[in-house]
């Protein structure tokens, strides 16, 4: 996968079971957030309907990589982004999950945050819709 993932990975035991959660900076700045993002809007889709058919969230992502032939094709990772546009949306057990395209612009490592230039990737994000 891109650069980032290999220098975030080592936050990823801290979320694994969780989709993104992000707190925007101050400023209007990027949201820093610790989740599930994917190479491809497609990866994240098959993440999310793994998850809705009952997969756990380690088994979910290993076949998502698996079937993109890549290990790192989705991954947890620790990030700072800017939010794009939410590609695709959908209700998961009562609860709307988006997959939001977002420009990662730093990535945490385990020690400190890199800035990271020009990486699109895609979340799996819990919320920002309304209950009617």
């Amino acid at each position: 996968m891109r650069a980032c993932k290999h220098l975030i990975l080592a936050a990823g035991a801290l979320m694994l079971g969780s989709v993104a959660q992000a707190q925007p900076l101050e400023n209007g700045g990027p949201a820093v957030g610790v989740g599930m993002i994917c190479n491809t809007p497609e990866q994240a889709a098959q993440f999310i309907s793994l998850r809705e058919n009952g997969s756990a969230p380690r088994a979910a992502m290993d076949k998502v990589n698996k079937d993109a032939g890549d290990p790192r094709a989705c991954g947890v990772a620790a990030i700072a982004f800017v939010r794009d546009a939410t590609v695709n949306s959908r209700a998961v057990q009562d609860k709307l999950v988006q997959v939001v395209r977002i420009n990662v612009v730093a990535g945490f490592n385990g020690a400190g945050w890199q800035k990271v230039n020009g990486t699109i990737q895609f979340a799996v994000v819990e919320g920002e819709g309304e209950a009617i």
